[in-house]
């Protein structure tokens, strides 16, 4: 007769591994990420001043672009600022407003301030934003009399009312 043996499966040990990153892995991710945010970040944050002032400049010359036109077709300077969107000149037959809106000044306020002062060449700006046109010179200005603060960047110190 033949004997047969039994086997049985030895009970072995399982393993479990743990998927997981270590203290000092996730240490060095994040002070990588600090490192590169501490360069990137102070790029952004001066953009929107760097706009602000470019487009209060290009609003300004406009403006003043819009006077000197207005000056060569109407042959006259506007009494008023506000005569640019209200009188009409012949653009290819068709009648166009010098302006259609009056543009913002982007310095004295985060959302624009468009208002405008008509006023004498020997009166004082107010200095509280929008624009001041002095219609004895033909002239606009930005109502902004302080010096730039170092928000500004590049700009700090300068006067808008003297551009």
């Amino acid at each position: 007769m033949r004997k047969t043996v039994e086997t049985r499966p030895c009970a072995e040990a399982k393993m479990t591994t743990s998927r997981a990153f270590t203290l000092l892995e996730l240490l060095i991710v994040i002070s990588i990420i600090a490192i590169l945010a501490s360069t990137v970040i102070p790029n952004f944050i001066g953009f929107d001043t760097e706009a602000k002032l470019s487009a209060t400049i290009t609003n300004l010359n406009t403006l003043r672009t819009r006077i000197t036109m207005y000056r060569a077709k109407e042959g006259e300077y506007p009494v008023s600022l506000n005569d640019l969107l209200t009188k009409t000149y012949e653009d290819m037959g068709v009648q166009q407003p010098y302006l259609d809106k009056i543009p913002a000044e982007m310095i004295s306020s985060k959302s624009g301030n468009n208002s405008v002062v008509d006023m004498k060449s020997d009166e004082d700006l107010s200095g509280e934003g929008g624009w001041a046109y002095y219609s004895d010179k033909a002239k606009v200005m930005v109502n902004v009399t302080e010096p730039l603060d170092g928000k500004w960047g590049k700009s700090k110190g300068q006067v808008p009312a003297e551009w």
